[in-house]
């Protein structure tokens, strides 16, 4: 709709300058021999489209940029998840801040935890998890970081404490933590 908007105005304004700027005709009159502008015309402009933007998208079956989700634990558990089965979404460096929102929860057994970037820069590292969880955070190790708008994923089976962290901001707090418990 401003599209159109502002297409509108500026052939008019178009067409005012030029018809302003006539240098008139040889015999004085003030005439000239081009032809009139005519104002421009309301015409149908396509809608605005999202664009997708480019996020880095392991091949690691925990993680995916956008929907559906998928998450360890078979074909079943991408379905289940893309129909809004997040026990807990946690942002990356919220509102540019050196910190997960939020910090510590709670889940359920066989919850998923979403965790969302907000800025650049950041990653999820496992510091600490319970016996029998293999859960090591994001792909790629501590060196590996995502940019905003990156989104991972996982579902936990196994009870007990995890503890997180972000490895290029570690020693600024950047660190999490929550309790698996049977559901």
């Amino acid at each position: 709709m401003r599209r159109r908007t502002l297409l509108a105005a500026v052939g008019t304004a178009v067409a005012t300058g030029l018809a302003g700027c006539g240098g008139g005709s040889p015999d004085g009159s003030g005439g000239t021999d081009a032809p009139k502008p005519t104002a421009a015309t309301d015409t149908e402009t396509p809608a605005d489209t999202a664009t997708a933007t480019p996020t880095d998208t392991p091949t690691d079956a925990a993680t995916t940029a956008e929907p559906p989700f998928e998450t360890p634990g078979g074909a079943d558990t991408a379905t289940a998840t893309a129909t809004n089965d997040v026990a807990q979404t946690v942002t990356a460096g919220p509102e540019f801040e050196l910190r997960f929102a939020p910090e510590e929860f709670e889940i359920t057994a066989g919850g998923t935890v979403r965790w969302v970037w907000e800025s650049s820069g950041h990653n999820v590292i496992a510091a600490s998890t319970p016996a029998g969880s293999d859960w090591p955070g994001t792909p790629g190790g501590t060196s590996r970081t995502f940019d905003e708008g990156y989104t991972y994923e996982y579902t936990f089976e196994t009870t007990g404490t995890y503890e997180y962290y972000c490895n290029p901001h570690r020693d600024n707090g950047m660190t999490g933590s929550f309790t698996v418990v049977e559901g």
